[in-house]
């Protein structure tokens, strides 16, 4: 049970995202000029990566202090052991990353630019765990979540390489957002039965099922539309064409949620798979096509 309770706050699905999302931005400074240091673009995936996971466990900390969210058989002496190990895990990785933090100052790496940008990690990461507690935010931790795993990653694999603002940065992102909340908000559709149930605030459970079935294929075709929206402000077109190959899958969610929507029985794993690729392939396309050009 303990073990079992150990890997819970893991979220393959943020992990594998910051980790396209990062390698994206590190493939785009690839594209732009060429990376300075690897030991220092390993560093700071690794940065994020326990960044996360400590903000993974210190969530799942604070869900122990509500009863209600126990597993059937979790007993309160094994919540109380739990506390302690979630705290020990998360208060490890965070020593860690700031270790490595100092590590960036001792060698000189850090710049005004980049200092800003970790403050924000700090802060969003801070706004994350709040979100957890406080009733006004607790709608919005999809939000601060796209920000910590979609926006921020390839801002940092940018500016840990180059000091030098360049436009796709920028772009790249515009469009990966929406698909990411999309996703999220699918995964709060599944779980809307049990969050009404213990009366937990999300965006769904605020605006209602059936809008957040509304919204979830508004944002995944915001996607697309802002993905079109980039070329014709300029981002390279042989670089962006290969991503509207998934405009067929989102279409393909966006039925699947219409029929969800008109009383048919959901399809909730083709519906992830679906969204995840909305979110995941464009990501690998754009990031093939950076590294390799």
């Amino acid at each position: 049970m303990i073990l079992k309770s150990l890997i819970t706050p893991l979220k393959p699905f943020r992990l594998v995202s910051l980790i396209m999302t990062y390698a994206l931005g590190a493939g785009l400074v690839q594209y732009v000029e060429d990376i300075r240091s690897w030991v220092t673009l390993f560093q700071g995936a690794a940065f994020l990566l326990l960044l996360v996971l400590s903000l993974d466990y210190l969530r799942a900390l604070l869900t122990l202090s509500d009863e209600r969210l126990w597993p059937a058989d979790l007993t309160r002496k094994e919540a109380i052991r739990l506390s302690w190990i979630f705290g020990l895990i998360a208060a490890t990785f965070l020593t860690v990353a700031t270790t490595i933090f100092m590590g960036w100052m001792v060698g000189g790496i850090l710049w005004q630019g980049l200092i800003f940008l970790l403050l924000a990690v700090v802060i969003v990461g801070a706004v994350t765990i709040l979100s957890q507690t406080l009733e006004l935010l607790q709608p919005y931790q999809i939000l601060f979540e796209s920000l910590l795993i979609v926006v921020i990653p390839p801002a940092v694999a940018y500016f840990i390489q180059s000091e030098d603002l360049h436009q796709l940065l920028t772009m790249v992102v515009i469009g990966l957002v929406p698909a990411y909340l999309a996703f999220q908000l699918l995964d709060q559709l599944k779980r809307f039965g049990r969050d009404q149930q213990y009366e937990l605030r999300t965006i769904v459970t605020t605006i209602g099922w059936e809008n957040a079935m509304v919204l979830h294929n508004a944002l995944i075709l915001l996607a697309y539309l802002l993905m079109a929206l980039v070329a014709i402000l300029g981002f390279p077109w042989f670089l962006l064409w290969p991503v509207f190959l998934t405009l067929p899958i989102g279409l393909l969610e966006i039925w699947l949620m219409e029929r969800v929507r008109r009383g048919r029985k959901p399809l909730w794993r083709v519906m992830q798979l679906a969204t995840a690729s909305v979110f995941l392939i464009p990501i690998y396309l754009l990031g093939f096509a950076f590294w390799i050009r």
